[in-house]
């Protein structure tokens, strides 16, 4: 931003700028029309407002559209984090075979384990309480 300082005529009456030598002033005050020389430095480049002092002009933008942008896009971010979190993978529920995440394999793992010990456990148990006629001894009636 460029500020180039210079002297404009001003109404001394009402404080409006004078184009020319001959100015209609709008205020009912008595004192006399005078013209008064302010320093003035342009306009703002940023804000297009008229800069009187470089020292302590302050920009006001007319929009908060750069807040609403940033504001949208942080919440639209922590939308598909949430999001991201929620599809995590189930590793109980997990029917792919060649699954390769360590819990799947881990669970995958200890439950085949476990049900095969839990199955020849429960063959000998059964093998040695006297089931060794096998499907004949059984009171339901079974097809074979």
């Amino acid at each position: 931003m460029t500020l180039r300082p210079a002297l404009r005529p001003v109404c001394g009456r009402c404080g409006q700028p004078r184009e020319g030598i001959r100015h209609v002033c709008r205020s009912n005050s008595t004192r006399k029309a005078t013209v008064s020389l302010k320093l003035d430095f342009g306009t703002c480049g940023k804000c297009k407002k008229r800069v009187t002092n470089p020292l302590t002009h302050t920009c006001k933008p007319k929009s908060d559209f750069k807040t609403r942008k940033s504001k949208a896009a942080k919440a639209e971010k922590a939308a598909a984090r949430k999001k991201r979190q929620a599809e995590k993978h189930d590793y109980q529920a997990c029917s792919d075979r060649d699954c390769l995440k360590p819990l799947c394999v881990a669970f995958k793992t200890g439950r085949r384990t476990g049900y095969q010990e839990g199955f020849d456990d429960g063959y000998n148990a059964g093998f040695a309480s006297g089931f060794t006629e096998g499907i004949r001894s059984c009171p339901l009636p079974h097809q074979g």
